[in-house]
């Protein structure tokens, strides 16, 4: 009696006509079937598809990966090759057909030959690049790279793709590009879109991507999704988040209708820092539609395995981790430790190619950092005010201009603090042009960083209703948290109008205002640690060192001018100062005088900052 499976028209048309006595049996054909297509769990599925989907079943999984039906999948590609291959063809055609690309690239690595492994590139090559098994891309490019098929055309620009995407080598595409044989309008423009991104020319990317996107005839190829995931990044990088809303939705929409997850979650991403600048979604507390959109993406990353631990400390894409590390270290007092760290870092950017927003964040801390060690020399060559400033090639213009692009924003709000915190505000019109031009782009946060900067920049008067406004706009918990962090850097010019602001009579009419600067206060005064942990001020000059020589004082104050500063961070008025010292009120008054020009401050509650931080 004949098995169901011997009648089956697909499984009768592999080459098993009269097998001599020493070949497989029909049987032992079934189990080399399943060990083959059961190597990384595509027992059934493949099989199934290969042969005869409801038959095979019933087989049962039981032989699947034993030693005797991997001697079997051995001995059947040994004594009939041709009827192996035809059979491993079929399967690999048919989890292509099914969009089982993965699987299909798999068992070509595994049994196939160059030709069964291009027609995979050729088919579901784009798709895998943009995918988590992206390295299946490459096991199947290097093989092949001598291959005439991967020198032209498409596969050509697969190659480049996956040397752009996955190694990370613009530099090298952008030199073989212009004699790259073959490629079509779109392929060529959607590289040189991604290589422009890559070395931050926004306005040049955006006009390659546009490009690609007019040739390309639809959106149903992962070519033209990427296209238009880069067209969106580029606006956003241009300065424009507004016009990277739709092309960043469509490339999302098209990436999760084509399982492209790495394009998702670049969308995702993008999409995030687009509603991040922004910052005005109704009907939800600002920032929470960015939020939502990094969440989606934290979470597809964690669905799919892509998060790993921390990278080495050496490692490319560690360099922002470690800046945000120093970021911590300047917040939580630890300057000496923090120091160290953003001088590594300082001396590895100079060795080291990192984007323009990378190098931003490594120039907010060391702002912050030479405000805290009061390095005025250094802020005033960050705030772009001195002669050196002219021989940079990263220094800001002095207005914006239509070219002006995101990261140049950035920088000049951070030139503008570095200029405050040396006591040297930028003249009235070069803040007013900035902010301007930032509204104008629909640059909410960043607007919003740079009017609090103007307020602070201002006089008293227009500066108190800056302020007020400014605090007035932060309507949640979370978004009053993101604004403080934002703007910390600027915590000694910040505190004394925050707490003037609180004196003033008319505050009262602005609850929202006045509850947010208290917070505020509160949470910059209490950075400080307790009193009890410290060296009492008295004692401050008496400290000797190992040579029994007493300790300098810092920035350059003689040791009485340090002394009167350290009671000023122990709150102690001008009367109990004149009293712990022995001194007249008019000799302490004196003192503060020369401090207060000598450390470019204004105000006790500045003074009072500015003590807390030197003796951390």
């Amino acid at each position: 009696m004949s098995h169901p499976l011997d009648l089956h028209p697909e499984f009768a048309a592999l080459p098993l006509r009269e097998p001599p006595a020493d070949d497989l049996a029909l049987g032992r054909q079934r189990l080399a079937l399943q060990a083959l297509l059961g190597v990384q769990d595509m027992a059934i599925v493949a099989a199934a598809l290969a042969c005869a989907p409801r038959e095979l079943q019933r087989l049962g999984p039981e032989a699947q990966g034993s030693d005797a039906a991997r001697a079997a999948v051995a001995q059947w590609r040994q004594t009939d090759p041709q009827g192996f291959d035809a059979m491993l063809g079929r399967a690999v055609e048919l989890l292509l057909g099914s969009r089982q690309a993965v699987l299909a690239a798999e068992l070509a690595l595994e049994f196939g030959w160059a030709a069964l492994q291009l027609q995979v590139l050729e088919r579901a090559g784009w798709s895998l690049l943009l995918s988590p098994a992206q390295a299946l891309t490459g096991r199947l490019l290097k093989p092949n790279l001598l291959q005439p098929a991967l020198q032209q055309g498409e596969l050509l620009a697969l190659r480049l793709a996956w040397t752009i995407e996955a190694l990370g080598e613009p530099h090298t595409v952008e030199r073989q590009l212009a004699e790259a044989p073959g490629l079509s309008i779109g392929l060529k423009a959607t590289l040189q879109a991604r290589i422009a991104l890559a070395f931050d020319q926004a306005t040049r990317a955006v006009e390659a991507a546009q490009t690609a996107i007019d040739a390309f005839p639809h959106d149903l190829e992962p070519p033209a999704l990427l296209a238009r995931a880069t067209l969106g990044r580029a606006w956003l990088a241009a300065g424009h988040p507004q016009a990277a809303l739709a092309p960043l939705t469509a490339a999302l929409k098209g990436a999760r209708r084509d399982d492209c997850a790495l394009l998702q979650i670049e969308a995702l991403e993008a999409l995030a820092d687009v509603h991040l600048e922004l910052d005005s979604e109704s009907g939800a507390e600002a920032g929470e539609t960015a939020r939502f959109f990094s969440a989606e993406a934290q979470g597809l990353r964690q669905t799919l395995g892509l998060v790993a631990g921390p990278l080495p400390t050496e490692h490319y894409y560690a360099f922002p981790q470690l800046v945000a590390e120093a970021q911590a270290g300047l917040n939580a007092g630890q300057i000496e430790a923090a120091a160290r760290q953003i001088e590594g870092l300082s001396q590895r950017e100079s060795q080291t190619f990192y984007c323009y927003r990378w190098r931003n964040r490594l120039l907010q801390a060391q702002i912050h950092l030479a405000s805290l060690q009061h390095q005025t020399a250094r802020l005033l060559h960050w705030a772009a005010l001195n002669d050196d400033a002219a021989e940079s090639d990263d220094a800001a213009a002095v207005t914006p201009s239509p070219a002006t692009q995101l990261c140049d924003f950035e920088r000049a709000w951070l030139q503008g603090c570095a200029a405050l915190l040396a006591a040297r505000p930028w003249p009235e019109a070069r803040l007013r042009a900035w902010s301007e031009a930032m509204q104008a782009r629909g640059l909410r946060r960043l607007a919003w960083q740079q009017k609090l900067l103007h307020a602070l920049s201002s006089s008293p008067l227009l500066g108190f209703e800056g302020l007020r406004d400014s605090l007035q706009q932060l309507t949640g918990p979370r978004q009053l948290e993101d604004g403080l962090e934002r703007v910390r850097l600027l915590a000694p010019k910040l505190v004394g109008p925050l707490a003037a602001l609180l004196a003033q009579p008319a505050i009262v009419h602005h609850p929202l205002a006045r509850q947010n600067a208290r917070r505020w206060l509160q949470a910059l005064r209490n950075e400080t640690p307790p009193m009890s942990n410290r060296t009492a001020p008295a004692e401050a000059t008496t400290i000797t060192q190992a040579s029994g020589r007493a300790a300098p004082s810092p920035f350059g104050l003689t040791p009485r001018e340090w002394q009167v500063l350290c009671l000023i961070g122990d709150e102690l008025s001008n009367e109990q100062i004149a009293a712990q010292l022995f001194v007249s009120l008019a000799t302490v008054k004196t003192h503060i005088n020369r401090l207060y020009a000598k450390l470019h401050i204004s105000s006790r509650e500045e003074a009072l900052q500015r003590a807390r931080s030197a003796r951390r």
